[in-house]
């Protein structure tokens, strides 16, 4: 059991909760460890006394778990083993051992130190990335250069488009000009510079020159929508404003982000585009907290909206969650009487004890439902947990 080799991921090749399935299938007892990595080789050594404390700190939790708990706390008490200078990168990692799991994951974020064992994983940690898109698209419009970036929290790396679609507007006159476009183009002498092939005006200046733009555009939404077609990822447009609403008129593409990045692509500083396009996407998620608060309020009064531990764990457990709505901050210990369908909320130092918050958020993934977590100060009625049912 403890020769089992570990497994090593990024958190990024989990795009959601559903993908944590695998891992919460686990049988238990369930190992979860939580550390920063240290920021340089010069603290290697203080980050190694500080796992050592986390590992001391489980051991108390696996005294209580039996025989079977104990290899699998020596499989990970070694910190070097688990840090691999090599192989290490990002700002923390995560470690989950059970009997027949042995998965280490690198994280983009620093982590805070926690260790748990339990009879399913701890995964409230990540539950707020795993709420949030993990990978997002920026598409930087503007008339010089339209680029396609690739993002995650910590990294934005740009891609092509398909099909090798003209990304300059003086380009795409040139050489993809619609018959129209020809027909009202200027045969009068030599061009040079931008003013290759000056337009002649029909007396309508602006209005043509943002028709030919719409042109410009649908290729380049053409072009996304291919590049992007076996994915559904969010797509934040980055330009000045007149851009970004002649490109919302006419995209195709059913996953365009509310909130744009404003101001010119190119004038932006290094990271800035980045920073400000997180800002959009995390402004998506508590948008879309909000509606699940809204339908949990225009539910209640009837059947298919619960608030308070006990029912929402239960509830979770029959695989009657549809959306989950998960505190930020609160814990509740206690364990789940399968036997007796009941839920107790109480710590009685019992094996199957554990965060009955995690648990409900566990059973919810594992039965298909939404988890959103949610500042303390907006959950309905103060409670840990509420929930929008199925049934």
């Amino acid at each position: 059991m403890s020769s089992k080799r570990m497994d090593t991921k990024e958190l990024t090749s989990f795009l959601e909760a559903n993908d944590l399935k695998g891992l919460l299938d686990a049988r238990g007892p369930c190992l979860s460890v939580y550390a920063p990595l240290s920021l340089s080789r010069s603290d290697e050594g203080q980050y190694e006394l500080r796992w050592k404390e986390c590992i001391k700190r489980l051991a108390s939790q696996v005294e209580r778990r039996g025989t079977e708990a104990r290899p699998l706390l020596d499989s990970i008490s070694d910190w070097w083993s688990i840090y691999q200078p090599d192989q290490a990168h990002g700002r923390g990692v995560a470690v989950f051992r059970a009997p027949d799991v042995f998965e280490r994951i690198w994280l983009d974020h620093r982590p805070t130190e926690r260790a748990v064992a339990g009879p399913h994983f701890y995964i409230r940690p990540l539950l707020p990335y795993f709420s949030r898109e993990r990978v997002f698209y920026i598409l930087a419009l503007s008339q010089n250069d339209v680029r396609l970036l690739r993002c995650t929290a910590a990294s934005s790396e740009q891609t092509t488009l398909a099909g090798g679609v003209p990304t300059n507007f003086d380009a795409f006159m040139n050489e993809e000009k619609p018959d129209h476009v020809r027909d009202n183009r200027s045969t009068a002498g030599p061009s040079s510079g931008s003013s290759k092939g000056v337009m002649f005006g029909t007396g309508a200046g602006l209005e043509d020159h943002d028709e030919f733009l719409a042109h410009f555009f649908r290729q380049i939404d053409r072009a996304l929508g291919e590049t992007l077609r076996e994915k559904s990822e969010p797509v934040v447009l980055a330009g000045v404003d007149h851009v970004l609403a002649l490109y919302r008129s006419l995209t195709r593409y059913p996953n365009i982000v509310e909130d744009a990045v404003q101001g010119a692509p190119n004038s932006l500083k290094g990271g800035e585009m980045h920073a400000r396009a997180l800002a959009a996407i995390e402004k998506r998620y508590e948008r879309k907290v909000e509606r699940a608060i809204e339908e949990y309020q225009r539910n209640v009064g009837g059947r298919l909206a619960i608030h308070g531990v006990k029912d929402v764990v239960m509830a979770a457990h029959d695989g009657r969650i549809r959306i989950l709505l998960v505190s930020d901050s609160i814990e509740r210990m206690g364990r789940v009487d399968e036997m007796a369908h009941a839920v107790k909320v109480r710590s009685d130092g019992a094996p199957e004890e554990e965060d009955l918050l995690n648990d409900a958020s566990v059973q919810a993934i594992l039965h298909g439902g939404q988890v959103l977590v949610a500042p303390n100060s907006k959950m309905p009625n103060g409670s840990g947990l509420a929930a929008v049912l199925r049934f």
